[in-house]
């Protein structure tokens, strides 16, 4: 089956929209686990009642060091995400783990609490387009040891994108890597589309634009809605059940940073967001916060 049909078919079949979505919430810092608490419930909120989530903030033996009460650091932490949980009739279950293996830790319990998507929450200043693009050039290299990447990248730096770039390769299940950049709220949506790959982004923003705040505008730089008749199918189908709000950019147009600059959320796929940070287009360099999905082919 091609996977359009799978998009169609996830998207428009009434069963597939009754699966529940037991996600996994990965992150190490407070302000990141929040937004990201709030970002899956507004993806969530219209899924049925059996849906989850699983909070798990993994700290390392210094933050450990910090926490003089893990009962008052937890209800600080989870509290407004319990809440809103709570009031979209998720359940839901949290974490704190001290780690010496994040992606090992994420992995085992993904595993243990049967999830089936994955998102991993990690800072901007850490993780965005000029760091990655560093880091995908230095695994290019014929020749590669850690000193190379400490090098160019720093130590802590080079440890947060092995992570994420392990937790891609390992992960069987869909993932999504989150990377804040002061996110609040989610009510302007950019979805570049830069490889056929990239329209597994569908699912994702669809069940964004449910919600009567969100507006979505899908940049088709591949034409792929022009060519594709399945894919017109696929669009036109999210546009009437969003009630107009997800719109196709005017390829006419110039993406000027003053869009950019207004959007809250960017999510784009795998493929597509290394081949925009290899571009020449200067905004890449102010994006919002963005959401980078790695899909399996079955979730949402």
């Amino acid at each position: 089956m091609e996977f359009v049909d799978i998009l169609l078919k996830r998207i428009e079949g009434e069963n597939e929209l009754k699966k529940p979505v037991n996600a996994l919430i990965c992150f190490s810092k407070v302000k990141t686990g929040k937004a990201l608490g709030a970002l899956i419930n507004k993806m969530v909120k219209f899924r049925p009642d059996k849906s989850s989530i699983t909070l798990l903030n993994l700290i390392d033996a210094e933050q450990a060091q910090q926490i003089q009460d893990e009962n008052v650091y937890k209800s600080e932490l989870f509290s407004d995400i319990i809440q809103l949980s709570e009031a979209n009739k998720l359940s839901i279950r949290t974490f704190v783990k001290q780690s010496e293996n994040y992606v090992d830790d994420i992995l085992q319990t993904a595993e243990e609490y049967n999830c089936n998507l994955v998102l991993m929450g990690i800072g901007s200043s850490v993780f965005n387009s000029s760091l990655w693009k560093k880091y995908l050039q230095l695994k290019d290299e014929t020749v590669q040891n850690e000193l190379n990447y400490y090098q160019v990248l720093g130590e802590k730096t080079t440890t947060s994108l092995n992570n994420v770039s392990s937790l891609l390769t390992r992960n069987k299940l869909s993932t999504g890597i989150f990377v804040e950049n002061n996110y609040s709220d989610t009510n302007n949506l950019f979805v570049p589309i830069l490889s056929k790959e990239d329209a597994f982004s569908f699912p994702y923003f669809y069940q964004m634009a449910k919600n009567p705040d969100v507006s979505v505008t899908v940049w088709d730089a591949i034409g792929l809605m022009e060519t594709g008749q399945k894919f017109q199918k696929l669009f036109q189908f999210v546009t009437k059940k969003t009630d107009g709000r997800v719109k196709l950019w005017d390829n006419n147009k110039k993406i000027e940073l003053s869009f950019i600059e207004r959007q809250d959320l960017m999510i784009i796929g795998l493929n597509g967001w290394e081949k925009l940070i290899s571009s020449a287009l200067s905004w890449t360099h102010h994006l919002p916060s963005v959401l980078i999905i790695k899909d399996n082919k079955q979730m949402l």
